[in-house]
């Protein structure tokens, strides 16, 4: 499914317009085909309804809606105007092409009392070019909306939910049902506004969305390749190796988990790299990897020593992980910066890895193979010099853009972790808040790691392991409740997940 901006919106709008699909009959396509919807999923007999509509365009399309419920045969309307009459041409024209449906400002005590006593209510106040927050008198009428016993139904976005970043003002209105226009946008599946919206169900209005394609975001049920049948004969060697050089004494579960994700998703051999005076905390851990204890520093993190062993190793890997619980000591950026320098291959950078990046590395000289970089909101902040707040406002077209400048797969994890290429976007809908805790970051750039490893592309790799790590997150919800699940718990489940997707 793709999922447009409002700016791509404005093209494919304007890209019509161009061919003679006039903005007036948008509008009364989009209304049309909202009312109908609303017809025919919502019992309206003998029910009283209320169309609340702003000045803007997304009011015009409220006018045409209530003007068709009044052809459908619904009796019962009201009109409230929110901050006056209209002032959009189109709007103004749709308005004054309304039956006889009795008009309120809102301002009005009966238009409360409408409100009030409405069985459903048609929010059509502002549309996909809201941003901030309404005024007072607007958000009386948003807190009005949600108090009601009413069933309310968007239309395009429930208004106070801003389209690209998928903020909400705090007054935002709580819909049981949203129409979206034409298509879907980021609000309708990116958190907190997906929350507001309730169940989404696109109108078709007769927009070309493929007029303007370079510009999407998709999201899919299950954007998982199918694992390749494995021959009879086939041998280790067959499924790649994976290097991971994470974790230090302060934390080896970073490079437990890093390899133990690599070892789960099918990597043939995995070789686990960490400073010698984690062993003991990191071998009672692990059974399948190599392990490579490396020379590091007394405070457990490794040192320049560890490259005499570490180079041969990454110049034989297929992808190396590096990154998870590597701390920042100049023992382990000098570390960093040669693995990087070595390493002609897929390498995955996560935690440590990428606020080693962010502090002075040329990225576009450093990484010379196919990387996949997995920062969380605050790592991504440091990396472009902006505020996790910033990152969190702008996650869609901030992840493109640093794909895009870098030419790597950026994966910005979080609730609806997003993942490009610079031309690709993946928004993705598994998971849940019980994985919101260490460790789970270290499990996720594993799987990718072994998901390169086995020969997958960077973009589908990280795409599937989002998916599959999200899912298997889910699963260990279901299971073990998502106070008490772990890291370790999801690990364990992956394998029986992968059942599904092997031929």
């Amino acid at each position: 499914m793709k999922i447009y901006t409002s700016e791509r919106m404005k093209l494919i709008e304007a890209a019509a317009n161009e061919k003679g699909y006039a903005y007036l009959d948008m509008m009364e396509k989009a209304g049309i085909a909202c009312a109908d919807e609303v017809y025919r999923r919502i019992n309206l007999d003998s029910k009283k309804i209320a169309v609340i509509c702003g000045k803007g365009k997304n009011g015009g399309d409220g006018f045409v809606v209530a003007r068709r419920l009044k052809e459908l045969g619904c009796q019962a309307i009201s009109v409230i105007l929110v901050g006056g009459i209209p002032s959009a041409e189109d709007s103004v024209t749709m308005f004054s092409r309304m039956p006889s449906i009795p008009v309120f400002v809102s301002e009005q005590p009966e238009a409360e009392s409408r409100i009030n006593g409405a069985d459903i209510i048609i929010d059509a106040v502002f549309g996909f070019g809201f941003k901030g927050e309404p005024d007072e008198a607007t958000a009386e009428i948003f807190r009005s909306i949600n108090a009601s016993d009413a069933k309310t139904v968007a239309i395009d976005l429930p208004s106070g939910a801003e389209c690209d970043t998928a903020k909400v003002c705090k007054d935002c209105i709580r819909a049981d049902l949203t129409l979206a226009i034409s298509c879907r946008k980021p609000a309708h599946v990116l958190n907190p506004a997906n929350k507001y919206c309730g169940k989404v169900i696109t109108v078709d209005i007769g927009l070309d969305n493929e007029a303007v394609s370079e510009e999407f975001f998709t999201f899919t049920d299950k954007p998982v390749p199918v694992l390749p049948k494995r021959e009879e004969n086939a041998h280790k060697g067959d499924f790649g190796k994976v290097l991971s050089i994470c974790g230090s004494m302060k934390y080896p579960g970073a490079a437990v988990l890093a390899a133990t994700g690599a070892v789960k998703i099918g990597a043939g051999l995995v070789f686990a790299a960490f400073p010698e005076k984690a062993y003991p905390a990191v071998a009672s851990k692990l059974t399948e990897p190599v392990m490579l204890p490396l020379p590091c520093c007394e405070d457990g993190f490794f040192s320049r020593g560890a490259l005499e062993k570490l180079v041969p190793e990454i110049e034989k890997a297929d992808t190396v992980l590096i990154g998870c619980g590597l701390g920042q000591t100049l023992g382990t950026a000098s570390v960093f910066e040669e693995a990087l320098a070595t390493c002609k291959g897929n390498v995955v950078i996560d935690a440590d890895g990428i606020n080693l990046l962010s502090t002075n590395i040329n990225i576009p000289e450093a990484i010379k193979g196919r990387a996949v970089i997995t920062p969380h909101p605050g790592e991504m902040a440091r990396l472009v010099g902006l505020t996790a707040e910033q990152v969190n406002n702008n996650r869609l077209a901030l992840t493109k853009a640093v794909a895009r400048e870098y030419g790597i797969v950026v994966v910005l994890k979080g609730a609806n972790t997003v993942v490009s290429d610079g031309v690709r976007t993946y928004v993705n809908r598994t998971g849940n808040p019980g994985m919101a805790r260490g460790g789970c970051g270290d499990l996720l750039a594993g799987m990718a790691a072994g998901l390169l490893a086995q020969g997958f592309e960077p973009f589908e790799s990280a795409v599937a392991a989002v998916y599959l790590h999200g899912k298997v997150g889910d699963e260990a919800a279901k299971r073990l409740s998502v106070h008490g699940m772990t890291p370790t718990d999801m690990a364990a489940i992956l394998p029986e997940l992968l059942s599904d997707y092997e031929q």
